[in-house]
């Protein structure tokens, strides 16, 4: 099965984070844990064809976006997921 995304939006690939060791360690009594990071570097997996900035987006290209606006997408017990252009604010190059 082929997946296009359509309609301004990028189907992207959200890098895992690598597991971490458990560690015990003490925290202040007044300590918040961070609930979501704003933004996630993610990974263009493919463009929509009507995007209007394709010569800033390839596959394979880095991008900043606003975690967000990250859409989570089941089709076929498969997992995608889409962002629409407007919402990436940065590229990472090298």
């Amino acid at each position: 099965m082929k997946i296009k995304p359509a309609n301004r939006n990028l189907l992207i690939e959200i890098p895992t984070e690598e597991e971490k060791a458990e560690s015990t360690f003490l925290l202040p009594e007044n300590y918040k844990k961070k609930e979501i990071e704003r933004y996630t570097v993610v990974r263009v997996k493919d463009i929509s064809d009507d995007c209007e900035k394709t010569h800033h987006y390839h596959i394979g290209t880095r991008c900043v976006v606003e975690t967000s606006m990250i859409n989570e997408i089941k089709v076929d017990a498969q997992t995608y997921n889409i962002v629409p252009e407007n919402y990436v604010v940065l590229f990472v190059e090298g």
